[in-house]
């Protein structure tokens, strides 16, 4: 917001009394319709507003009238808001830059950022992106010079703008080669909030690889119902068939798994296993399928049991090379003592 003139309380008044005595200050034609009212402002924001002003609030861009409000104080004290539109015309008269500083900071990065693209994307073979080149570089020198005499900005605030939109522009097309790139900087950062975590991804993976194994489609897999016919096996039909994969597909999601597991604990890795069977048990499966699912999982207990088996033996070998490692120790320490005793 950005104040415009001052306002005694008797012009307040007088304008806000008659829209004609507005259209004349604000320099309207006096047939052009005049959109203007009570400004629908909380106490809250009013407090923050100093009285006794005209501010601007709406930037002449787009195709929305520049706007303003008129802020005074009555007689008790209580501060009155009127809103309404104006002209460029009436803003420029008062020596007010038709566009807010934020739009305005808005205006210079886009059209900075299209100069270095067209820099970029420039052939000397190429007549057109010469052109197109040629024309951002115009486009900004009168936007950077406009909001120079303006006093927008400071001729070191523009530059620091220039310098902010290079390296952000730069790192984003680094990103591009390095096949990281987003569309912009906002897409970047939703998408790195939106990334699955390494755990996230191995779940997937391992749902994946058992689903198959059931003979369930992944995209048609459905939470579990009442069944009717309970006891019965069902009918085939009703489970889809599974999704073919790839020798390619199933080699690098293989491979991933791999990779994790690698990586990670047996621990963890169980703990993930376990999770993905617990989503599976809620699908509406035959009888076979869940009789398949049931042996998977004792499969996979089985495993933790003899892992868990094996680190308790590992520890308790462990356990038993450091005693005989200080007993020999011991010994040959002993040993080496009655040699220098013969030597004496």
């Amino acid at each position: 917001m950005r104040k415009i003139t001052s306002l005694s309380n008797k012009q307040f008044q007088t304008l806000i009394a008659d829209k004609r005595e507005l259209k004349r200050y604000m320099k309207h034609p006096q047939n052009e319709k005049i959109e203007a009212g009570w400004a629908n402002i909380s106490g809250e924001q009013l407090q923050e507003i100093p009285s006794g002003a005209i501010y601007l609030t709406r930037s002449a861009l787009g195709e929305g009238k520049p706007q303003v409000l008129l802020v005074s104080t009555d007689e008790n004290g209580q501060k009155q808001v009127y809103e309404s539109d104006t002209t460029v015309e009436f803003l420029k008269s008062h020596d007010v830059s038709p566009v807010l500083p934020q739009d305005r900071d808005q205006q210079l990065q886009v059209s900075y950022r299209k100069l270095l693209e067209a820099h970029d994307q420039e052939q000397p073979q190429q007549v057109e992106s010469m052109l197109v080149r040629v024309n951002a570089e115009k486009d900004y020198v009168q936007l950077k010079g406009l909001t120079l005499k303006e006093g927008t900005f400071t001729r070191e605030q523009v530059d620091a703008m220039e310098s902010h939109v290079s390296v952000q522009y730069y790192d984003q097309k680094q990103a591009k080669e390095q096949g990281n790139y987003q569309e912009d900087y906002k897409q970047d950062i939703l998408h790195e909030l939106e990334k699955p975590s390494e755990e996230s991804q191995y779940k997937v993976a391992y749902k994946q690889s058992l689903l198959a194994q059931l003979g369930i489609s992944q995209e048609k897999t459905t939470d579990k119902e009442p069944n009717k016919q309970e006891g019965q096996e069902k009918q085939a039909p009703v489970q889809p068939k599974a999704k073919e994969e790839t020798s390619q597909e199933k080699e690098q999601r293989l491979a991933k798994m791999r990779e994790f597991e690698q990586k990670h604990s047996f621990d963890t890795v169980y703990k993930l296993k376990k999770e993905v069977l617990k989503e599976l048990k809620g699908l509406d499966l035959t009888n076979s399928q869940r009789e398949k699912l049931t042996k998977l999982e004792q499969a996979l207990d089985t495993e933790k049991k003899d892992h868990d088996q094996q680190k308790k033996e590992e520890k308790s070998q462990n356990g038993f090379v450091k005693f005989f490692a200080r007993k020999n120790g011991a010994h040959s320490k002993n040993k080496q003592n009655e040699s220098h005793e013969v030597e004496r």
